[in-house]
């Protein structure tokens, strides 16, 4: 990943005496092919370890692990509005916490060692997650420990964080800070390689996080599903190609799978219609009843868009259309691979706007399955849907509602996606492609753990992008889908 200098064995020794007695030399065998960086990061884990083995004895001993749900929400109010405050500790799987306010960062990059003794040199990447408690957030951050990378959770509820730390697996950071702390913030971002922002309404909590990325050159990622922020996010693409790094919204189930499927069926029509222009995509969703299972921060999310107006792309624009009830022998309908077809309706989805970046396809409408829509949206239909009105109790529904999906709905769910490119004219050329994929809260996880695997090998794209022209159909595999048409 580096090109710098390689370790000599008197360099070695020059950097060592930097650090004292608390780290040790390695064999001379096993920094061959490491750079000044790399060895400087083992002696700082060294140095930084060993001061915690010597002054742990005197720390008090905390009390054990909480095994309460996180509670920062995704979507309803981003981060948490619990405790504010900086805070910052690493959280070992023995429940203690360590204090490290002398510390610039919580992470290290700790060599491993095999069984015949020979060190391996640092190379795993430093991940921050902002939301970390929400629902969404504690997956993502839970998945991202589980793959080795060096963590650290943040959010604004410094309790929750210390919880959920002790939960993770390995040595896991956490700070408490407030986005609008541009200090703490800045602070935070400098010290990893890559932000996943998890905190909604994106709306609100975007530009700080993404600005603070900006200004200290690293990656952002974000799970939003928002078409007004990723159409906000778009306009930084010229600052983040000057400062070499990658700016990747809509990560997650919004929108991996149908951007995957709008890239595969565009690619296809245009090698099989090179003449024609594909003015047109449609994109269907539809959702078995576990698949349909929403958090509640999304459905809080949701519930906050204008009501009765639909988006849709038209001629390269993002506009607004009031929404009309159809009746049921207008509405379009969908076989979504499954061998029957089911009525959909006008949504407003991602795709609208993130689609017409992968595909350069100018006229975009997003539509979902009856069915989908009255499982997933019941509370939130006004927003979503076809001139269907929801009752005005969206705080005391958001409440009641499940925080998320349980671990067997998770696994359970399945979604079935149908994209159809067409032209325009009186030769009108069409084609079609339908996907089946697991639940979205599944592929999200998945689809943020590959990209970031994909950014630890130094393969993205600078400047702003969408999944797929970052990664392509790389996600087909990555994130389990499969075509079934």
């Amino acid at each position: 990943m580096e090109t710098e200098t390689l370790v000599t064995r008197e360099r070695a020794l020059a950097l060592k005496k930097k650090y004292g007695r608390q780290a040790s030399m390695p064999k001379e065998e096993d920094i061959e092919g490491w750079t000044m960086t790399q060895l400087e990061d083992y002696f700082k884990a060294q140095a930084y370890l060993n001061s915690m083995l010597m002054s742990s004895s005197e720390e008090e001993e905390r009390g054990g692990e909480d095994d309460g749900a996180g509670g920062e929400d995704d979507g309803a109010g981003g981060e948490d509005d619990g405790a504010g405050g900086q805070g910052g500790s690493v959280q070992g799987g023995d429940g203690e916490a360590t204090d490290i306010s002398e510390v610039e960062s919580s992470f290290t990059n700790i060599s491993v060692t095999s069984g015949g003794g020979r060190s391996e040199p640092p190379q795993r990447m430093k991940v921050l997650v902002y939301g970390a408690t929400g629902y969404s957030g504690e997956l993502v951050a839970n998945h991202a420990a589980r793959a080795g990378f060096l963590l650290q959770v943040a959010g604004r509820s410094e309790e929750k964080l210390k919880r959920l730390a002790s939960r993770l697996p390995g040595r896991v950071g956490y700070k408490s800070f407030d986005l609008d702390d541009a200090r703490a913030l800045d602070a935070a971002v400098g010290s990893v390689d890559a932000v996943v922002h998890c905190a909604g309404p994106f709306h609100n909590t975007y530009k700080p996080m993404l600005e603070a990325c900006l200004r200290q050159s690293k990656h952002y990622v974000d799970l939003t599903g928002e078409i007004q922020v990723i159409e906000a996010i778009s306009k930084y693409d010229g600052e983040a190609k000057e400062k070499g790094v990658m700016l990747l919204p809509a990560a997650g189930f919004d929108v991996v799978p149908s951007d995957t499927l709008a890239y595969l069926v565009s690619e296809k029509f245009k090698r099989e219609f090179p003449a024609h222009f594909p003015s047109h995509l449609r994109v269907a969703f539809h959702f078995n009843t576990q698949g349909a299972l929403i958090s509640r921060g999304t459905a809080a999310t949701m519930r906050r868009g204008k009501r009765g107006i639909l988006l849709e792309r038209e001629n390269g624009e993002v506009v607004e259309k009031v929404a009309k009830p159809k009746p049921l022998r207008e509405r379009q309908r969908c076989s979504f691979g499954l061998g029957k077809e089911l009525t959909v309706k006008q949504a407003n989805m991602a795709d609208v706007s993130s689609a017409f970046y992968s595909t350069g396809i100018p006229n975009i409408i997003c539509q979902m399955s009856d069915v989908a829509s009255m499982s997933q949206l019941k509370h939130v239909l006004t927003p979503f849907s076809e001139g269907v009105s929801s009752r005005d109790k969206s705080g005391k529904v958001a409440k009641e509602q499940p925080i998320g999906p349980d671990a067997s709905e998770n696994e359970e769910g399945k979604c079935f996606l149908h994209a159809t490119v067409s032209s325009s004219g009186a030769s009108t050329r069409q084609v079609s492609g339908s996907l089946e994929c697991p639940a979205p809260y599944k592929v999200t996880h998945m689809a943020i753990l590959h990209i970031l695997r994909e950014v630890e090998k130094n393969n993205f794209r600078a400047g702003f992008c969408t999944p797929t022209t970052a990664y392509g159909s790389g996600f087909l595999e990555a994130c389990g889908m499969k075509k079934t048409s």
